[in-house]
């Protein structure tokens, strides 16, 4: 009895489900298309749902299992609520099969779930049958009229580079009768090697196989047959036989991976082109412990070394105990990502090292800096620093491509939209900071870590460059400045006291690591300006002109190499010129003339700094009280 009554609710669920179906496409008759029998495989009838069961918490407790195209819950037009059925499509009909075997009696919102696979329902001596019927038979007599009606067509294989246009091709089968069309298909102008004939009569085309299939035309021999459709051909070729074959390898993908754990699913990426197995696969673990043991005792990929010899055979030494390898192959495994972070990851690839190798401008690092759309921190950012973003990314590219003298810094830093009431030694602490604060961040697994490839940009100069660090023991921050203008609008020293910030600066690391450190962490940081409003940063690598940048080196080396010198005979590089005493002789004139210019620099140094620690503490004691009367 209560299998009739279930079989009776199961009726009424595909009726409605059928009405509403005819009633979104505009008729309730007909047979069913391919669309929905590839449906009907991929559904299930769902029996025993809860009252209050709906579309979201049916789609939520399958998707759980397997991918869920949609669900659909019956609901009752009085009570609004479910009427205990419903169907439930899924995305690939081999996971329907299994949802049914493993989902049935499984417990939902208190009630065990009943499952059976959706069929079509047909009404026996119904006007709907009727008018299927009717439908397929007139199909049919359609089908074979259009089969007599079929103009015939050849296709000719291996043809000559000699034939390069539609007449040619036409003109050397045209003895045999008359030709309708011709086409030589082609890929942006070059041709495929092959083209197609369509005759007037099947009695012309068979003429014209007999007695040209197996000739030479210019020298090369060609292959004339009656031409087929594309899914035709597929079908001879055996294509649809692989389906069965793709079910299998799914389901040894997923068989071998549950050794790690229970697997939710195994999914085959297929070659568009080819409608075959691309490689690779994704699978999706229950639990994130699986996951990342899987992860962690994985076989890591060897580095090719440069000029070395390729080798077709697997190295089983890298899975000693066979757990990644599958039918003799070694999986490759690893973390999945979204579309959008493949696409950067491929360009961050090896490929992407080898421009970088080549990009003697540094242009690699134009991006750097830029936040994606679809990123957390995008969304925190204003219009205006958006819009102010986007300005600066194209005036940099414009500046790039204008100038080929114009190169990127591997170590100095352009920051804007800086706080105007910030002065260079908070900059500088905060420079510090972010060196330290990435660090952290990485130890805490908020960010990614310096990859290998970003770590040897330097390469020796930045080697050469730290060593001197740590010799002098000084700090990774070699400069940061602000820039100031005074009331012209000129640039003017921040020593000076009348100048006013612009709102952006420079930060110099001694080496790329530190540079590329500061910048992940420093841009988009938020920082509270003068009227108590919160700005972000924006941080990216400075461009500087190669011309300059040499002439500074080669004075630092020159200096240096001073230096050194003056070590290696004794001396202190610290010391001042001195002259040796001759007697009461006094010093030279010169030396004198020398002393008293160095005195007189020296006082008016002591009266600027003088005057511009007055003229910071007024503009303090301006803006105190100037707060005090807007707080009344």
């Amino acid at each position: 009895m209560a299998k009739s009554n279930g079989q009776k609710r199961r009726r009424e669920a595909e009726a409605d489900l059928e009405h509403q179906t005819a009633t979104a496409n505009g008729t309730q008759d007909g047979p069913p298309n391919k669309k929905s029998r590839i449906e009907e495989r991929r559904s299930l009838f769902v029996r025993s749902l809860p009252a209050s069961a709906t579309n979201e918490s049916v789609t939520d407790f399958f998707s759980q299992h397997y991918p869920v195209k949609h669900a659909t819950v019956v609901i009752d037009p009085k009570t609004k609520e479910s009427r205990g059925f419903g169907f439930v499509t899924f995305t690939d009909a081999d996971d329907a099969v299994e949802a049914k075997a493993k989902l049935n009696n499984e417990l939902f919102m208190g009630r065990r779930l009943k499952l059976e696979v959706a069929e079509p329902r047909h009404r026996a001596g119904g006007p709907g049958v009727v008018k299927s019927r009717i439908a397929e038979e007139k199909k049919k007599r359609e089908g074979d009229l259009a089969e007599a009606k079929k103009v015939p067509k050849l296709i000719i294989r291996n043809l000559p580079w000699s034939i390069k246009s539609d007449d040619q091709l036409s003109k050397a089968f045209s003895k045999f009768g008359k030709i309708r069309f011709a086409d030589l298909p082609n890929d942006h102008g070059k041709l495929k090697g092959f083209g197609f004939l369509t005759f007037r009569t099947k009695k012309h085309a068979e003429r014209a196989m007999e007695e040209m299939n197996g000739k030479d035309i210019d020298g090369r021999t060609i292959a004339v047959d009656w031409a087929v459709s594309k899914e035709e051909w597929q079908q001879q070729q055996g294509i649809d036989e692989e389906k069965p074959a793709k079910a299998e390898s799914k389901k040894n993908v997923k068989e071998h991976f549950e050794k790690f754990g229970p697997v939710r699913y195994a999914r085959i990426v297929m070659d568009k082109m080819t409608d075959r197995p691309a490689g690779t696969c994704f699978v999706c673990f229950f639990k994130e412990d699986d996951f990342r043991a899987c992860l962690k005792n994985c076989p890591r990929p060897r580095l090719q070394v440069k000029n070395s010899k390729t080798s077709v055979l697997q190295d089983e030494s890298i899975d000693t105990d066979g757990r990644y390898t599958l039918d003799g192959r070694v999986l490759s495994v690893a973390h999945a990502v979204s579309k959008e972070e493949a696409n950067r990851l491929a360009e961050a690839g090896p490929g992407a090292k080898a421009a970088e190798e080549k990009d003697k401008r540094r242009l690699y690092l134009l991006p750097e800096g830029t936040i994606p759309t679809n990123s957390p921190l995008y969304k925190l950012l204003t219009p205006t620093e958006v819009k102010l973003r986007e300005q600066s990314a194209q005036q940099r590219k414009k500046q790039v491509q204008g100038n080929p003298s114009l190169h990127i810094s591997l170590t100095r830093l352009a920051i804007r939209n800086l706080p105007r009431n910030m002065d260079s030694k908070e900059f500088k602490q905060l420079a510090r900071q972010a060196v330290v604060g990435f660090a952290s961040d990485v130890r805490e697994g908020k960010r990614q870590p310096l990859s290998k490839e970003e770590l040897a940009r330097g390469g020796a100069e930045d080697r050469e460059a730290e060593r001197r660090r740590k010799e002098k023991g000084v700090g990774v921050v070699k400069q940061a400045k602000i820039v100031y203008e005074a009331k012209d609008g000129k640039k003017v020293d921040e020593k000076s006291g009348a100048g006013k910030s612009r709102g952006y600066g420079f930060i110099e690391y001694s080496s790329h690591r530190w540079a590329l450190m500061g910048l992940r962490w420093l841009n988009g940081h938020p920082l509270k300006n003068e009227a108590g409003r919160t700005v972000r940063l924006i941080v990216e690598f400075a461009i500087e002109n190669a011309q300059v940048v040499s002439r500074r080196r080669a004075n630092e080396s020159r200096a240096r190499q001073k230096r050194s010198e003056v070590v290696q005979n004794g001396g202190n590089p610290a010391a001042k010129k001195s002259y040796p005493a001759k007697g009461n002789k006094a010093p030279p004139k010169e030396e004198k003339v020398v002393k008293e210019t160095e005195e007189e620099s020296r006082k008016k140094k002591d009266a600027a700094e003088k005057l511009a620690n007055r003229q910071r503490i007024i503009g303090r004691k301006r803006m105190v009280r100037k707060n005090r009367k807007a707080g009344r």
